[in-house]
């Protein structure tokens, strides 16, 4: 069978949570999900159904499965190597030291690795920043393993981690041709499960010229657009943003990634043009160098951001820890102890609720399927997690929203679907017994290669 094809789904029922829709029509309310057909049929109070499996939600939070706009999951097997590394001690460590000695069967492996510890912790989409296509069987194996993991994936297809520093910070090369193929004949069909993005670097990675050749054979193609921009000093002096309004290419399919130190008339542009943004707050608060959480300053701009990971070698790869570190970093602003560009008066603020709709619908907006995922509105595909909020470190729950934010973790979430496929429940990942041992041996693989010491 095809992955496109629509298979017979378990007909679930899930009575009794409180369900935070993220759909402003439907609010937040006690009540009942019908899923069939891989999609949310109903949502409402006192449904019944003869032929669903009823799943009791009391005493539940049920919620759109989390959304990452932006994490490198090819390094999913080398997580948690430098939490404490600046930004050029990762380039040079991962990217540029590792990177190039990554085989297909590695990127394989840090994909799934990094997919299940995400539906693991709730994350039921994840937008992959591949900057590893060192070969089309590279982009292969990645694409495979979001097909394996049973997540929803937008596959952003970079640049390679082979000659690492040629294709950054003033590259004259071009994306890799190998897109073409892989949207032609891998990922054609905008629908399905994984599909299709391209990760761009724009005229802060490369030049000018090159980053209009870049755009347009990627909107050629169909593709929306990611792009690292605003990092540290160097973001700064470049002004990305500004480049690409004045030179008539920045536009609505595109989604900008960390802006740190973008100045507020490029956030402002990008409002303008309808573009959107991802702030990686916890790796942005944990790694010197790029530049702070620009959050406050998205929402003063009139940008609602979403939320994304990054790097598991840095921090950890669930959505509670982003939250936690993006409103840590606000806090900082309020108190007057935060970066330069966030002392201007009278910046929004944002809370707990907040934080859940950016870590939901508008990532769905961001990666350009809020069609079809980001809320529970009948009609949507089944992306869902439910959270216990009877555990110890949750009870007695007096907000649901604070409650998750502030407590929450991966052991809370009882219940993963995607597209109506029941990937986690009772608490317990259905996949992956062994992926761990192989994530562990190429890690060893890798360290070796690059004649680095194995762990002890």
């Amino acid at each position: 069978m095809s992955h496109n094809e629509r298979r017979n789904k378990e007909r679930v029922l899930l009575k009794g949570a409180y369900l935070m829709t993220q759909d402003d029509r439907l609010g937040d309310f006690v009540g009942d999900v019908l899923v069939a057909d891989g999609r949310i049929a109903d949502i409402g109070r006192n449904l019944h159904d003869d032929r669903a499996r009823v799943v009791d939600g009391t005493g539940n939070a049920v919620l759109p499965g989390f959304i990452d706009t932006h994490r490198h999951n090819w390094q999913g097997a080398l997580r948690n190597l430098g939490p404490a590394w600046t930004y050029e001690e990762y380039r040079r460590n991962v990217q540029i030291g590792l990177g190039q000695h990554f085989e297909p069967r590695d990127v394989h492996v840090g994909n799934l690795a990094a997919d299940l510890m995400s539906l693991d912790s709730g994350v039921t989409t994840v937008r992959d920043e591949s900057h590893i296509s060192n070969s089309p069987e590279h982009s292969d194996a990645a694409i495979a393993a979001h097909w394996e993991s049973g997540i929803r994936a937008v596959f952003d297809h970079g640049w390679p981690s082979t000659e690492a520093e040629q294709w950054q910070f003033g590259s004259s090369r071009t994306h890799p041709a190998d897109i073409r193929r892989i949207r032609e004949e891998v990922l054609s069909d905008d629908s399905a499960r994984v599909t299709l993005n391209a990760m761009l670097r724009g005229p802060e990675l490369s030049t000018p010229d090159v980053s209009g050749q870049d755009i347009r054979l990627a909107r050629e193609l169909g593709l929306r657009i990611s792009m690292h921009v605003g990092l540290g000093a160097w973001g700064a002096e470049q002004q990305a943003v500004r480049q690409l309004a004045e030179s008539g290419l920045l536009g609505a399919d595109m989604t900008f990634i960390h802006l740190c130190t973008s100045t507020d008339d490029e956030l402002r542009m990008l409002a303008a043009h309808g573009a959107t943004a991802s702030v990686a707050g916890a790796l942005e608060v944990f790694m010197p160098g790029l530049g702070q959480p620009a959050t406050n300053r998205l929402l003063a701009a009139g940008i609602r951001p979403s939320l994304s990971v990054d790097t598991e070698t840095i921090v950890s790869g669930d959505m509670f820890g982003v939250m936690r570190a993006t409103l840590a970093y606000q806090q900082l602003v309020l108190a007057g102890a935060a970066g330069p560009l966030d002392r201007a008066p009278g910046l929004p603020t944002f809370d707990a609720a907040d934080l859940l709709s950016f870590a939901t619908i508008e990532g769905a907006r961001a990666a350009g399927i809020d069609d079809r995922t980001g809320s529970l509105t009948p009609g949507k595909e089944a992306d869902l997690i439910m959270i216990r909020l009877d555990h110890a470190n949750t009870l007695p729950a007096t907000n649901a929203a604070a409650t998750i934010v502030a407590g929450g973790h991966a052991g809370n979430v009882d219940l993963v679907m995607v597209a109506g496929d029941v990937l986690k429940e009772n608490g317990v990942l259905k996949a992956g017994d062994t992926v761990f041992d192989e994530a562990a041996a190429s890690r060893d693989r890798l360290f070796h290669a690059a004649g680095l010491p194995l762990p002890a």
